[in-house]
């Protein structure tokens, strides 16, 4: 595709938008062909922290309702525009530091929820499992270190309480995404975390104890 093939971005402006009208908005769409050319990235959008911070949070908490109102295919593209770096995704919101830092970090651990709610009954397809990708490969490629302390420190501390919580979920999916997470966010109590869990459960799966003692040694693709 030449750049003349390339459409203009459409403004859209939520700032007004109820928490009902911000979910049909992520999640009321039709499906791309071609995820390069999803929705969210062909859009500029406008909008308030502080009002989508919450939005996030209230959905994460009682996830639930969303297998009612859309199929599998308009869940997982949806989830997968929360996750991106589009405009308005929930990374761009919890690294806002102009909010209050506790109200962020409620966000994050309500993605606990998320995950013991909606996704350990309703698994997508590579959303779930790329889920905390996402959010905490800064620390693994050094965009973020704990050595700096501030934030770095602090939200590293806030996603390895959470991703210890989804660690304990009943549903290997979620697991193997707390995992994932955990071989990314580079915590220095993931090995004793990790070690704690395999022991606690010694008939996993081989795939999953491999993929563990990965994740501890922060060996994870």
């Amino acid at each position: 595709m030449n750049l003349d093939e390339i459409p203009p971005l459409q403004l859209v402006d939520i700032r007004g938008y109820s928490f009902d009208q911000f979910v049909a908005f992520v999640f009321d769409r039709e499906i791309a062909s071609d995820s390069s050319r999803s929705w969210y990235w062909q859009i500029d959008v406008s909008f308030d922290p502080q009002t989508l911070c919450g939005y996030y949070t209230q959905l994460f908490r009682q996830p639930e309702f969303l297998r009612d109102l859309y199929s599998v295919d308009q869940l997982e593209q949806g989830v997968w525009a929360l996750q991106s770096y589009c405009d308005f995704s929930v990374q761009r919101i919890f690294w806002d530091e102009e909010l209050d830092f506790e109200q962020r970090a409620q966000l994050v651990r309500a993605m606990f929820e998320l995950f013991a709610a909606l996704f350990s009954h309703e698994p997508l397809d590579s959303a779930v499992f790329m889920w905390w990708d996402s959010l905490c490969y800064d620390w693994h490629c050094k965009n973020r270190m704990r050595e700096k302390g501030g934030e770095d420190l602090l939200m590293q501390d806030v996603m390895f309480e959470t991703l210890s919580r989804i660690l304990w979920l009943n549903s290997e999916l979620c697991r193997g995404a707390a995992l994932h997470g955990l071989g990314h966010l580079h915590h220095p109590l993931t090995e004793n975390l990790i070690s704690e869990f395999l022991a606690k459960n010694p008939n996993v799966s081989n795939a999953m104890r491999s993929y563990a003692i990965a994740a501890s040694k922060f060996e994870v693709m």
